[in-house]
């Protein structure tokens, strides 16, 4: 999904206005009322015009099924940037999203490395596009890559990002991204609950294998049959697109049905 921005002045300029963060906040804070991703995106495009920012991506990785990792993503900004980075690779190959995945801070442009052959390709594409400056936001959550996610924002000036100056917009954009991360997983647990339909004994049965569990230690804390144990964790399986009860209870996590351990 993709919303059009203007061009800007520099971001440093704009956050010179006595009511810059007063309008960024505002914006930001719409997030959270968006009804779908078509609603968000448009949410997501006013937030980052408050911000001064010429364009702004937020990707995340998502479990589907057993390991599988599904990519949502938001861009404001092009909708030709998409398509280009597409033809590049996966944005979960891009250098931003492997900032990400490796960093527990944000960072801008000066952080970021090229490692793969494809890094440079990426980068100057996204120069192309209004990100010849960005800053980085991680928002992880859960184990490993199950719900990794990142902001990235841009900008078509150098540096806006750096220096005392941009530590406001810097904060911004980190309450931005921890919007966009609350929405997801909030419209990934609902999605999931409202297909997948599982009961509460379910969910029991669910914590209990994140726990380690086998069958006759759950069927003794529960009741339950270690045959009808079993049964339940074959619809369970079913209902979640999972191969094993393992990897139920993992897309559980990942989707907020469940808390990490």
């Amino acid at each position: 999904m993709s919303s059009t921005l203007p061009a800007h002045a520099s971001i440093r300029e704009q956050a010179q206005a006595s009511d810059y963060s007063a309008r960024a906040l505002a914006a930001i804070v719409q997030i959270a009322g968006a009804t779908d991703p078509q609603t968000l995106i448009g949410r997501l495009a006013d937030a980052t015009a408050a911000l001064g920012a010429s364009a702004s991506l937020y990707t995340a990785a998502v479990l589907e099924g057993d390991r599988d990792l599904s990519c949502f993503s938001l861009l404001a900004g092009h909708p030709a940037y998409a398509h280009a980075q597409n033809e590049i690779g996966p944005l979960t190959a891009h250098p931003w999203f492997r900032f990400a995945r490796t960093h527990l801070t944000s960072g801008s442009d000066r952080q970021v490395g090229i490692e793969e052959a494809t890094d440079a390709a990426a980068l100057q594409l996204a120069r192309d596009y209004g990100f010849r400056a960005y800053f980085v936001v991680p928002t992880a959550s859960g184990q490993d890559l199950d719900r990794l996610g990142m902001l990235c924002v841009g900008s078509e000036h150098p540096d806006d990002f750096e220096g005392p100056e941009a530590g406001v917009v810097r904060t911004l954009a980190r309450a931005l991204a921890a919007e966009l991360h609350d929405w997801l997983m909030h419209y990934l647990h609902e999605r999931l609950v409202k297909t997948a339909k599982l009961e509460e004994t379910d969910m029991q049965l669910l914590a209990l294998e994140q726990r380690g569990l086998q069958s006759k230690e759950i069927a003794t804390l529960t009741g339950l049959s270690r045959a009808s144990v079993d049964s339940r964790f074959q619809r369970i399986n079913m209902r979640l697109h999972c191969s094993s009860r393992r990897a139920s209870a993992l897309r559980a996590v990942a989707y907020g049905l469940l808390e990490p351990r």
